[in-house]
């Protein structure tokens, strides 16, 4: 029999998985009715609103993926440390479209209640994805 931890865990690999074959039925089922996730935009509420944020993110960068490179599970808790990827098609955050395929880190934190995932916790490098579509200059200590 699974642990909590590890039932935790494989709870949010199928979610990543979900995510990144963009598969709505399972997103639902895996989060809660009221889940709120915090993190580089407005506070969402609810699956849709969920759903609804990254079907967005996905029209702007339409092979956006990810791959977990850690996950560590404790408790009600399950963090993740990640890359993703994407292509720059659609206007983001007032940047027109690049073209340019961008690669940026984060870290996340689920935390689950009754076999659902009831709130995350997301922290993204944005500053390097705004340097990679050039919306911003890295600073002048980092450039070559």
């Amino acid at each position: 029999m699974a642990t909590s931890d590890e039932a935790h865990t494989e709870l949010v690999r199928r979610y990543l998985n979900a995510f990144n074959d963009r598969d709505h039925d399972t997103l639902t089922e895996l989060l809660a009715a009221d889940v709120v996730e915090h993190g580089i935009h407005d506070e969402l509420h609810g699956v849709d609103e969920v759903i609804d944020f990254l079907e967005a993110h996905f029209e702007t960068f339409p092979d956006y993926s990810g791959t977990t490179d850690a996950m560590i599970a404790e408790g009600d808790a399950v963090a993740v440390r990640y890359h993703v990827s994407g292509t720059h098609t659609d206007e983001y955050r007032d940047v027109e479209p690049t073209g340019h395929t961008v690669d940026w880190s984060g870290m996340a934190m689920y935390r689950i209640e009754d076999g659902r995932i009831a709130e995350i916790w997301l922290e993204e490098d944005r500053l390097g994805l705004l340097e990679q579509l050039e919306a911003v200059d890295p600073p002048a200590h980092l450039r070559i």
